[in-house]
């Protein structure tokens, strides 16, 4: 059988959460993928989580999504970061055993009875008045569905540099998806562009000399993402990460071997990311800098393969080994797999609508890697929302669009949609200007309740979250009420150096049974209230006033034609999306605001 409700082109992060998200809203299913044996592969470091990113790991938990419970599952190491600072900043990192959370990610899809997997690549692509009817696999199968998903990663033909040699491949091993690139530019009319990203080279842990790196250990105890999650999957503790830099030699080895990287040679034409950079760009672009950090990250339980985040290059393997020989503890270290840049075609995301729909197609979305972004995590989240609106389009129910006000996932796509990129996109909670409401710890507050309206949530977790929220407020209506000291407790709560537990650890209502997610959501909400009415207070009425599509047809006075092409191209639902128009002056921002307040003062009575 081979028509489907939702079709998933992808076995990565992304594909995993759009693939979930259309099952749990019942609808079946396909995922389509090069190599089964791949499904969830850590293509790059094996961790999951950080700042900005683990919020939008925590968010996708909330609603359901399955890469927090496999990072749990398959952790080796956890810490919360940033615990010296707000809790708006502060966000969970999870160090995996990368072999374990392949698996274990290949069990969960095939444990929905919804949803089939199917090996094959993607090679045409069928449409018909502005709708995909079916795509064309290599096999000369045709697949058809009411909506479909791309995620492709950086297989969209991919090719893999080290020095000037290079590889056809989506990554090291696997080959690329050669001949989809064709069919979206000239059948679907899709813009696309290049980018690159890279890997370092792994080293044997055997080789290593551990004294002289500098030991980093998990948080005891540890925190997990997943309600569900009781205690780590082995026994004898966490597994510490090391730390080590390099040194003068390092930077004078890169520099004397510039003239073989492909990135400086012009051989690389993709652009690379700005936050994450290769070890060679690092060293040209901050020639003041001593040394940089490299931390020495586990692949796995009982695998002598480590991982050097830090050292990602696309230099000639005996340069590699050179740069490895070159940092203190790693002088004897061999080599076990080396470094590659990989350079891959992307969709411009500003094709796109709010729900990851490609704007002149009625049933094709994009999610991950294709929509011109960076991370396992920054993919799973366009994953869940291109596979929930693929299956409201599958349904005829009305689209889901995430609020940049209610969430991570809100403000990544709405960047995406409306700024475009010019550079690999990384999320950073400094993109949220709403972050002090958008913490770590409420993910669950802001969108477990959307979860269940959509049908998103399994029964047992739509209970605990519902108990959760009835326990906060027969518990905050108490504690308002209880005096300790002569003052409220919440009035007492609100102070910077006052936690829960200095004032409930011997209280006999029960409130220090809470599990500690529970008390440092509350202790959260309680300290940053305050703030976040002073925020609200200060936040201009006119960013979500609602521009008319009428207006944007207009001739504005003070917009250039220029400033109104970009404009009509985002089509902006309200005055704070227009700011976030990419290339759009601060005068033009200012004409539109006139313009439509002399409409409000025109309808107003």
């Amino acid at each position: 059988m081979n028509s489907w409700d939702v079709v998933v082109v992808g076995g990565g992060h992304s594909g995993i959460e759009a693939a979930l998200a259309s099952c749990r809203m019942g609808l079946r299913t396909l995922l389509v993928t090069l190599n089964l044996d791949m499904i969830g592969q850590m293509s790059c470091n094996p961790s999951v989580g950080g700042i900005g990113k683990g919020h939008i790991v925590a968010e996708i938990e909330a609603m359901g999504g399955g890469m927090g419970r496999l990072a749990d599952m398959s952790g080796l190491q956890f810490r919360m970061l940033n615990t010296r600072k707000g809790y708006a900043v502060q966000a969970l990192r999870v160090q995996t055993d990368r072999y374990r959370y392949r698996a274990l990610a290949r069990s969960l899809l095939e444990s929905y009875p919804c949803l089939s997997l199917r090996q094959g690549e993607v090679v045409g692509v069928l449409v018909t008045g502005g709708k995909i009817e079916s795509l064309l696999l290599h096999d000369e199968t045709r697949i058809s569905a009411r909506s479909f998903v791309l995620t492709t990663g950086t297989f969209l033909s991919g090719i893999l540099h080290q020095g000037f040699s290079t590889l056809e491949g989506g990554r090291s091993g696997d080959r690329p998806s050669k001949r989809l690139s064709k069919p979206l530019s000239e059948d679907l009319g899709l813009q696309l562009g290049r980018l690159k990203t890279g890997t370092p080279p792994r080293l044997s842990g055997k080789t290593i000399d551990w004294t002289q790196l500098t030991v980093q250990p998990g948080d005891e105890p540890p925190s997990f993402f997943s309600g569900k999650t009781t205690g780590l999957f082995y026994e004898g503790g966490q597994i510490s990460c090391h730390l080590t830099r390099t040194t003068a030699k390092t930077s004078e080895i890169i520099r004397n071997n510039l003239d073989r990287s492909p990135l400086y040679s012009g051989k690389i034409r993709g652009i690379g990311p700005r936050y994450c950079p290769s070890i060679e760009d690092k060293i040209v672009k901050f020639p003041d800098r001593d040394s940089h950090h490299i931390f020495i990250e586990p692949e796995g339980l009982g695998i002598d393969e480590v991982y050097p985040n830090g050292i990602s290059t696309s230099l000639p393997v005996d340069v590699q080994e050179q740069i490895v020989g070159s940092i203190p503890g790693l002088e004897r270290a061999s080599i076990m797999r080396p470094g590659y840049a990989v350079e891959y075609d992307f969709v411009f995301p500003d094709q796109l609508d709010h729900g990851l729909k490609v704007r002149h197609l009625e049933n094709l979305f994009l999610a991950g890697q294709i929509n011109g972004t960076t991370g396992y995590e920054e993919a799973a989240g366009q994953g869940l929302v291109a596979g929930i609106n693929a299956a409201a389009y599958a349904t005829g129910a009305s689209p889901w669009h995430p609020d940049r006000s209610l969430s991570y996932l809100g403000v990544m796509v709405d960047d995406l949609v409306t700024q475009g990129i010019d550079e690999p996109y990384r999320m950073f909670t400094s993109r949220a200007e709403n972050r002090l409401s958008l913490r770590y710890h409420n993910a669950d507050m802001r969108l477990s309740p959307v979860a269940i309206e959509l049908g998103l949530l399994d029964q047992e977790q739509k209970e605990s979250f519902l108990r959760k929220m009835e326990e906060f407020s027969e518990r905050r209506l108490e504690m308002s009420r209880k005096v300790i000291a002569g003052k409220k407790a919440i009035d007492q709560l609100k102070r910077p150096e006052v936690s829960f537990d200095d004032l409930f650890s011997e209280d006999p209502s029960g409130i220090c049974g809470w599990p500690e997610s529970w008390k440092i959501s509350f202790e959260s909400e309680v300290k940053y209230e305050g703030y976040i009415q002073i925020h609200d207070a200060r936040s201009p009425l006119a960013a979500e006033t609602p521009i008319p599509s009428s207006i944007l047809e207009e001739v504005v006075p003070g917009i250039s034609t220029e400033m109104m092409v970009r404009l009509r191209k985002a089509n902006p639902r309200t005055f704070y999306d227009a700011r976030q128009v990419k290339g759009v002056s601060s005068g033009a921002l200012e004409a539109l605001r006139m313009r439509l307040k002399l409409q409000k003062s025109a309808h107003d009575p």
